[in-house]
């Protein structure tokens, strides 16, 4: 069965066709512009082709496309034409591993690395794990093997609701994807209606945000510590005897009457979270199968693979660090600036808003976060081919300027290279971290043009 993919060089489509091409399908896929997914895809044998055009369809049985291809598009009112069949991504991933054990990840933030973690876990446990994500880790996206499939779900556009998983984590939830969900009511009703009808037989709920709370509430699951509990030293206990608790400054994750590391708590509370979830996680597979977790320290933690674009060194500038992240989500950006400052105190923040959609719902939001930043600098919104009138970002330039001395205004990628070369003395910054799920990181490219890089 012939399988083309729409959209291919995105985060999710790509890791989706290379776990089809696993299955045996014959997988090809086209896009609008190149990636690094799309070079992820093409060094995987899958042929992919430039632009949107119906001659891509001979010989296609299904025709997938991502959340950011249109029905009306030219291509996919060719198939419908064809009698091809069309899904989204969501629909063909609950499609590719339906009678598969899957442990679901999805939640507003911190989905990608807690994928990755239980897969590390596992294979850690000596499971033959498979895994598929929304984002690369050493290059990769998907790793198909065994059984359990460790699943990252996207809410973004619903896809999470297709998939039946046995475990399923939610991270985190909180108003996020305005133009899909519309209110934070409708989300909320989204997941309750999906958790009512398709109850998975273990679910874990991170809390801590409006929405996740009151998911918490309705259903009672297994949780492990809020952001503002790690910081006050508290203890969490579920229900089940797999209780988390702080000793000396460090977290720990008891089961079976051991006590895991977790971390210390002096790290970001969003990564001992993700590490909280990934263990719930793991234990709960393993005890059903009748493992238990493997030793796990610094080390350990150390050694599971970092996620691309998630805090990620991609090299220096003149002796700084340059750390490529994803944040595109007040929340996210606020644990990035978090991060940030325990890693390097002071840092130079350059921030591009990711669809008007997002950044006009949360604009009071943003301009909280980002207010006491020492040195930003904002680009225009990028703005993922979304047609709708906001907010621009020089207006959060505008009301943030006379709260600093470095803020500034680009008005692209090579403005803000500028920026950082004619200021980099009196910055004197320790690194410089792009946030942004755009194009943000092409910046360090630029900046290490011409020798600049050490």
């Amino acid at each position: 069965m012939h399988i083309h993919f729409m959209g291919i060089g995105g985060s999710g489509v790509s890791g989706l066709a290379t776990a089809a091409k696993s299955f045996g399908y014959t997988v090809s896929g086209c896009d609008l512009k190149e990636s690094s997914f799309l070079k992820m895809v093409r060094a995987q044998g899958i042929e992919c082709m430039p632009g949107h055009d119906a001659s891509h369809l001979e010989g296609v049985d299904i025709l997938v496309r991502s959340s950011a291809v249109p029905l009306d598009n030219p291509e996919v009112m060719a198939a419908v034409k064809k009698g091809i069949k069309v899904v989204t991504r969501g629909e063909f991933l609950a499609i590719l591993l339906e009678n598969k054990h899957k442990i679901g990840v999805g939640g507003s933030h911190g989905k990608t690395s807690t994928t990755w973690m239980i897969y590390a876990i596992l294979k850690a446990a000596g499971v033959d794990a498979s895994v598929y994500a929304g984002g690369k880790s050493s290059g990769r996206s998907s790793v198909s093997s065994g059984e359990p499939y460790v699943v990252e779900l996207d809410e973004s556009d619903g896809s999470i609701f297709k998939m039946k998983p046995e475990s399923l984590v939610i991270t985190n939830l909180e108003f996020e994807h305005a133009d899909f969900y519309k209110t934070p009511d409708n989300m909320l009703k989204s997941f309750e209606h999906y958790l009512v009808s398709e109850r998975p037989e273990n679910l874990i709920i991170g809390r801590g945000y409006d929405l996740s709370d009151k998911l918490f509430g309705m259903f009672s699951p297994l949780s492990f510590p809020t952001h503002d509990e790690i910081r006050r030293g508290e203890a969490f206990k579920n229900s089940d005897g797999r209780n988390f608790c702080i000793k000396n400054g460090k977290l720990f994750f008891i089961s079976a009457e051991r006590e895991i590391y977790v971390g210390d708590v002096t790290e970001p509370a969003h990564i001992l979270q993700n590490r909280s979830a990934a263990l719930l996680a793991a234990s709960e597979y393993l005890a059903k199968s009748g493992r238990v977790l493997p030793e796990i320290d610094s080390e350990f933690w150390k050694s599971v693979p970092k996620v691309d674009r998630r805090f990620q060194n991609v090299g220096t500038w003149h002796g700084m660090p340059l750390v490529d992240d994803y944040a595109h989500h007040p929340s996210e950006v606020n644990a990035l600036i978090e991060q940030a400052g325990h890693e390097f105190r002071n840092f130079c923040l350059i921030f591009q808003p990711h669809r008007i959609s997002r950044f006009t719902a949360f604009y009071d939001k943003f301009r909280e976060v980002l207010k006491n930043v020492g040195i930003l600098i904002i680009l225009p919104v990028y703005s993922a081919g979304e047609k709708f009138e906001g907010r621009a970002s020089k207006e959060l330039y505008e009301e943030l300027k006379n709260g600093g001395k470095f803020v500034f205004y680009a008005e692209n990628i090579d403005k803000a290279v500028e920026i950082i070369k004619e200021n980099e003395n009196s910055f004197r910054a320790s690194a410089i971290v792009s946030a942004g799920a755009g194009d943000v990181n092409t910046i360090f490219a630029k900046l290490s043009e011409n020798g600049g890089a050490k």
